[in-house]
């Protein structure tokens, strides 16, 4: 221990290092106590925001339930004599490692 630290509070070294471990000791303990207390809350917590999620979840299936069953029943119901939807889906766009490649492959689809 340098000599300047123990000038400063006034001790001998061996009442000083008893002091510092006396301060760990409580420091340990009080840490340990915050650990579990930590742990409690987040358990609770973890347990309250899993019945918050469930009863979200659950009110998310019976509020859209109807509108679900409705759209479903929209979809279902649009379509032709061979079965295909009557409402065109976009197309789906193919990109390709070369620009050049999708730019003739672009321009040769306007033009037809």
């Amino acid at each position: 221990m340098p000599a300047s630290a123990l000038q400063k509070c006034g001790d001998d070294e061996e009442r000083h290092l008893r002091r510092l471990a006396t301060y760990r000791k409580h420091i340990d303990n009080h840490c340990q106590k915050g650990r579990e207390r930590m742990a409690k809350l987040r358990s609770v917590q973890t347990e309250a925001q899993q019945e918050k999620h469930r009863e979200a979840q659950r009110c998310y299936r019976e509020r859209f339930r109807e509108q679900i069953a409705h759209c479903v029943h929209c979809t279902n119901t649009k379509r032709n004599a061979e079965g295909k939807a009557t409402v065109p889906r976009p197309k789906a766009r193919q990109y390709w490692s070369d620009p050049e490649q999708y730019s003739e492959e672009e321009e040769e689809e306007e033009q037809d």
